[in-house]
């Protein structure tokens, strides 16, 4: 039944965006940016030959339902690729799609049909003669999309069925209009899964804009906001810090983006601290969320506990995971209130407060977790709750543990295993885990659990296995676990495995695993990211980028992006990366400049401006305030100077010390 139920979902398709396309019709002009969108697509035979070798190659072994689902729209995806850049060979492969896949599928047979026009049509005619239970509208949109590919054939049976008697005779009324230019009422769903399948297509399998598949992918990556702040500032942690976090404050002054507070909670918590002390800072619930899970990926609740304090008392809806966050860092939160939410919370909410007492490590805990696990087994926590106790170097729980590890396979065994798999950040459990991988009856999927948890947290452990899950798993969570395991010192073949997986569609915290990952070991498959933020608006972050291009390749490194400048660069865009090689190639860099460019020039200007506020910040006293440069730049805030409007976090920063 929930394998039905999953189905029946996708019959509404993803968008680009990864949101579930809305009930009822779409609004003219939501259709008509898709039409728009397009036409920026395109096929060709190589298309065809990608998405054929695709469905040739297709796992054959047993998914579960989740993945089983993923399966069905990568295959509609193909299916439809294979139909817009395809002949006739493939339409026997199209018609088997039709006849007996599930419904998404068989809906993208269709279009693929039509999408051949004449080649299609005996399969298309064919198919109008069996069930067409649930494919009315997709086959009439099929008839018009033939027609318009010039199956003229297709037209005409159009018409015969608008006249006729049955399911379909509106729909092809409907379609016909549209084929002649008019409003498509009632087949708006449907135009909007097929235009949303055709960008899916092209962006895998065709093209984009004239590129292929995975460098359209980036194209496009590269221009996000958030995927830019969070790449780009994040790796520019391992610039020097005074530079880092005077731009960073400069950020936070601006506005409230979410990627940048990712990477502020991180760098420079007490700087969020003081601003929202004083009310200069007043986050929303989106801005709490991300800092929150920020916390909770990185495992940094001991630095931030008063802001998980302030996050914890803002609101009832932030409370639960606030206060799971707070109470693992040692927060003051009495037993009362962790009892209370392992009574009414979801199963996450309570297996992590009960992980949280191990990570607390208050041996005082035990006493109420031993009773708790005893009294209530409806909770289901006792995988959660032995591995707890085991930290909190209970006896009798150790000496269950040894019991389950070398016993037979129970589902007590199951629990604990994912419990302990968990938890790998605590080192003192290793050795349980490396007991629990001996076991050859242990399951594909806890087996894959276990070495994400020892690889993320540095065992010496072979990787092929977790290299190959990545490459076949589809779920977010299960992907995004594999990459933060083998980001942790990566060798070659995990490199590669992340490159050929770089970027994915619609999961932004996964494209961003990947790319820093990939960025930090200078793989080419980040070349452009750089570059892009570079060569964007956002003034500190552009900075920034060219101090990851600078310790990358070298002052060299911004001058040959200056030499390639984009035509559309403005004297403001030349004068900002100038700035950013003063600031990190210092006085060296601009007196190189200044062999081959004018005093007017904006580069060198910028350059000068650079290295002088670089050698203030290097030589300035702990209370001076860093100079304000103006570099006269019209319609934007200088470097420096604090923009008007709401002040933000970091609007009262002092200088930290030199060097520090």
């Amino acid at each position: 039944m929930l394998r039905l139920v999953l189905f029946a979902a996708l019959s509404a398709s993803t968008g680009a965006s990864g949101a579930q396309v809305a009930s009822g019709v779409p609004r003219p002009s939501e259709l008509a940016q898709l039409q728009a969108r397009d036409l920026r697509l395109s096929f060709t035979a190589e298309a065809a030959r990608r998405a054929r070798a695709a469905l040739e190659n297709a796992p054959a072994e047993e998914r579960d339902d989740a993945e089983e689902c993923a399966d069905v729209e990568e295959r509609a995806v193909a299916v439809l690729a294979l139909g817009c850049g395809g002949g006739s060979a493939d339409v026997a492969r199209i018609e088997s799609g039709l006849e007996s896949g599930a419904l998404p599928e068989r809906r993208a047979a269709a279009f693929a049909l039509g999408e051949l026009a004449s080649t299609g049509w005996p399969a298309l005619e064919r198919a109008l003669t069996r069930d067409t239970a649930g494919l009315e509208e997709a086959l009439c949109v099929t008839l018009a999309l033939a027609a318009r590919r010039g199956a003229s054939v297709a037209e005409k049976r159009l018409w015969s069925l608008a006249q006729e008697s049955s399911d379909l005779s509106r729909r092809a009324a409907v379609a016909l209009s549209w084929l002649a230019g008019g409003a498509p009422e009632g087949l708006g769903d449907t135009l909007h899964v097929y235009y949303e399948l055709r960008w899916r297509a092209a962006k895998t399998y065709g093209l984009v804009d004239g590129r292929r598949g995975q460098e359209a992918r980036k194209a496009e990556l590269f221009t996000n906001e958030e995927f830019l702040d969070r790449v780009v500032l994040a790796a520019a942690a391992e610039l020097p810090q005074v530079a880092l976090k005077t731009h960073m404050a400069e950020i936070l002054r601006e506005d409230e983006r979410l990627g940048a507070l990712r990477v502020a909670v991180l760098l420079m918590p007490e700087e969020l601290e003081r601003a929202l002390q004083t009310g200069e800072w007043q986050p929303s619930p989106a801005a709490w969320h991300a800092l929150l899970s920020e916390i909770d990926a990185q495992r940094a609740e001991r630095s931030t506990r008063r802001l998980l304090a302030a996050a914890f008392q803002s609101s009832s809806a932030l409370e639960p995971f606030a206060g799971r966050l707070l109470f693992r860092g040692g927060g003051d939160l009495p037993w009362t209130w962790v009892r209370e939410q392992l009574e009414r919370g979801d199963p996450a909410l309570r297996a992590g407060l009960v992980e949280a007492c191990g990570d607390r490590g208050e041996k005082e805990l035990v006493p109420e977790l031993a009773e708790l696990l005893e009294a209530r087994a409806d909770l289901e926590l006792f995988g959660e709750g032995l591995i707890a106790l085991v930290r909190l170097a209970h006896a009798p729980a150790k000496k269950r543990l040894e019991e389950l590890l070398q016993g037979s396979s129970l589902a007590e065994h199951e629990a604990v295993v994912r419990a302990l798999a968990r938890v790998q950040h605590d080192t003192s459990l290793r050795r349980y885990a490396e007991q629990a991988l001996r076991r050859e009856d242990l399951s594909k999927e806890l087996r894959g659990e276990l070495e994400v948890g020892l690889v993320q947290n540095g065992a010496p452990l072979e990787r092929g296995g977790l290299r190959t899950a990545l490459s076949k798993a589809k779920s977010h969570a299960k992907r995004l676990a594999c990459v933060r395991a083998l980001a942790y010192e990566p060798g070659a073949a995990d490199l590669e495995t992340m490159a050929a997986l770089f970027p994915v569609d619609d999961d932004l915290d996964l494209n961003v695993a990947l790319a820093l990952a990939l960025l930090g070991q200078g793989h080419v498959a980040t070349s452009g990211l750089c570059s892009a933020a570079l060569w964007s608006q956002a003034w500190n972050r552009s900075v920034l980028a060219g101090g990851l291009i600078v310790a990358n390749a070298g002052p060299r490194g911004l001058l040959e992006e200056l030499d390639s400048a984009p035509r559309t660069a403005s004297e403001r865009d030349l004068r900002r990366v100038g700035f950013a090689l003063g600031e990190w190639g210092g006085i060296g860099a601009v007196e190189t400049l200044a062999r081959t460019r004018s005093e007017g020039d904006p580069v060198l200007q910028g350059a000068l401006l650079g290295a002088l506020s670089s050698r203030a910040e290097e030589g300035a006293e702990p209370a001076t305030p860093r100079p304000t440069v103006k570099l006269d730049f019209p319609g934007d805030e200088a470097a420096g100077a604090a923009p008007s409007g709401t002040k933000k976090p970091g609007a009262k920063k002092k200088r930290p010390k030199a060097g520090g």
